[in-house]
């Protein structure tokens, strides 16, 4: 499930310094024998040192004796942090107001982040991602090729980048392909097992000069699709956000007719003002 992964991963930074508690580490290590991407996040952490788990009594008391050393050594940060934690368990949109918050004080020093050079791509796309590109909320975006390859015209490619407080990325493709690679990627993308989008985010529908080829969409944190823009070309998009909007105003960022008729995800959107 998402919500495991999302858990999981925002205890492994202290799962990696011993500071979770011996029922998180059974359930930690118990995911990720499962779950092949939280592995590789958890492996992108530069944790392949840390022991899976604690099987004496003496690494047990070991164990504590690191989490009350650290603990007083970070005193004032726990405090801080648990201040948060508590204000997120009785505020739903927690996130978003500690995020005001950092603009209002000027913390926010984030730059939007544009790459356009398709020699790149693996960078951002695919379980090979860097490190700020591999999570993307634990969206699915195989509907994306696994890697742009020598037969591939490509005509268009973009990745956005955006970390304020929340990650969120925008990207879109464009390819050409052959006939023959044209329809075994059309034959691939429908053979996805799409998801309904229509009425996330305003969506209904997309521009009649394209066809609809498979889609990864959630209520929550926006659409990964793929467009049949007919002649062999293929269009990718994928717009990956969270708290039913994105940070940056994205139609500079993408041609509007890529996007699904009726899409809000700007600031103050209907659709976020429904769901908070």
């Amino acid at each position: 499930m998402k919500t495991d992964c999302e858990i999981v991963r925002d205890l492994l930074p202290l799962y990696t310094e011993n500071l979770t508690s011996a029922e998180s580490n059974t359930m930690i290590e118990e995911h990720l024998k499962g779950c092949e991407h939280c592995k590789k996040f958890f492996d992108r952490l530069g944790a392949s040192e840390v022991k899976m788990s604690f099987n004496t009594e003496a690494d047990q008391m070991f164990q504590n004796y690191v989490k009350a050393r650290n603990r007083r050594a970070r005193r004032n940060t726990l405090i801080v942090v648990a201040v948060g934690v508590a204000a997120a368990l009785l505020i739903q949109s927690s996130s978003r107001i500690i995020r005001w918050s950092m603009e209002l004080l000027g913390l926010n020093s984030s730059e939007i982040y544009v790459d356009e050079n398709p020699a790149n791509y693996n960078k951002y796309i695919g379980d090979d991602a860097d490190f700020n590109y591999l999570s993307k909320w634990s969206m699915d975006e195989s509907i994306f090729p696994e890697k742009i390859t020598e037969e591939m015209n490509v005509e268009n490619f973009r990745m956005v980048y955006y970390d304020p407080w929340d990650s969120q990325w925008l990207s879109y493709l464009v390819v050409d392909y052959n006939d023959k690679d044209y329809k075994a990627e059309l034959d691939r993308l429908h053979a996805y097992n799409s998801t309904e989008y229509t009425g996330y985010y305003g969506a209904r529908g997309f521009d009649e000069k394209y066809e609809l080829a498979a889609m990864e969409a959630d209520s929550y944190y926006g659409f990964v699709y793929a467009l049949d823009a007919h002649e062999g070309r293929i269009i990718y998009v994928e717009m990956i956000f969270c708290n039913y909007e994105m940070d940056f105003y994205y139609p500079d960022y993408i041609p509007e007719d890529y996007l699904p008729k009726g899409f809000d995800a700007t600031a103050e959107n209907p659709y976020l003002k429904k769901n908070i």
